[in-house]
């Protein structure tokens, strides 16, 4: 076990960084459209990965792991990070967090069904008490984290969508995070991602770089720094444990995005919210503490 709490930081670490990043794009949406603040996101999280990544000896990909490993990123970075910032665009970031916290359900039972995770009763427990949070959280009504307004449907279409999707891609990194170190990779991944956002941006006639604040430039370099720290671990992490194990820590995201708003908008948290909260960490300790089946 010991040799695992590296990894098991990382993971953490990282459910942390993301709760943070949906505090500050929730700030940035009335600003820019989620196309231009995705493409800035991972531009600034590449720019922070490509220095290190230079000095490092890259391996020599197999042309179909490159290719695959491309289109993970573009999954995982674009297509995923558009949705999620629509439904920030109309959703708190808290209600955002604890939906994205039940991830772990998604990639559990993708890892299953496709017998890459061996059955555990114990996990499916944990897993299920992170679903009864999220399910507080929905019928908490307009006391939880500000309320789910019932006319943000597209956007917790586009959530549960951004959740299906993250989940998908951290089953399917396995293979080539456990046959190619993590920094080089998620360096690829990355690029490929900020290209076809690029391209994607010129094909909506979005900027590719907004009009901000100084402010709001610095919750922009922020939601880069932590897309490039938090995904290098991510990935560093998913070479290492289990990928459910990983993807469980990112209930660690609602509790950060929660405290944050709690700070910046100087207002306690709802009954329901707390409720929420305590049900996805309890679920993360079931779940982690699961012995292998």
């Amino acid at each position: 076990m010991q040799a695992r709490h590296p990894a098991l930081w990382a993971a953490a670490t990282t459910g942390m960084l993301v709760g943070a990043a949906m505090v500050s794009t929730s700030v940035l949406s009335p600003a820019a459209s989620p196309a231009s603040l995705a493409f800035l996101r991972y531009a600034i999280g590449l720019a922070i990965l490509a220095g290190p990544a230079l000095f490092v000896t890259w391996p020599r990909y197999r042309a179909g792991d490159a290719l695959a490993i491309a289109l993970l990123g573009v999954a995982q970075f674009a297509v995923l990070i558009l949705l999620l910032n629509h439904a920030l665009a109309r959703l708190p970031a808290s209600t955002c967090a604890l939906v994205f916290a039940t991830m772990p359900l998604f990639t559990w039972c993708l890892a299953a069904l496709s017998r890459r995770e061996a059955f555990s009763t114990r996990r499916l427990a944990g897993l299920a008490l992170a679903v009864g949070g999220v399910a507080v959280l929905l019928t908490g009504g307009a006391g939880a984290a500000g309320g789910l307004d019932l006319r943000a449907g597209s956007g917790m279409a586009a959530l549960l969508a951004a959740t299906l999707v993250g989940a998908a891609t951290s089953i399917l990194y396995g293979p080539y995070m456990r046959r190619y170190p993590a920094l080089p990779t998620s360096s690829l991944a990355m690029a490929a991602a900020v290209l076809f956002l690029a391209l994607y941006c010129s094909w909506q006639g979005q900027p590719l770089w907004p009009v901000f604040s100084g402010l709001q430039w610095g919750h922009m370099l922020f939601i880069g720094l932590s897309s490039g720290l938090g995904y290098f671990c991510l990935l560093w992490a998913l070479g290492r444990l289990e990928a459910s194990l990983v993807i469980a820590f990112q209930a660690l995201g609602p509790v950060t995005a929660a405290l944050l708003e709690l700070v910046l908008h100087q207002r306690l948290p709802s009954p329901a919210l707390l409720a929420a909260i305590a049900l996805v960490l309890a679920g993360l300790v079931v779940s982690t503490r699961a012995p292998a089946a």
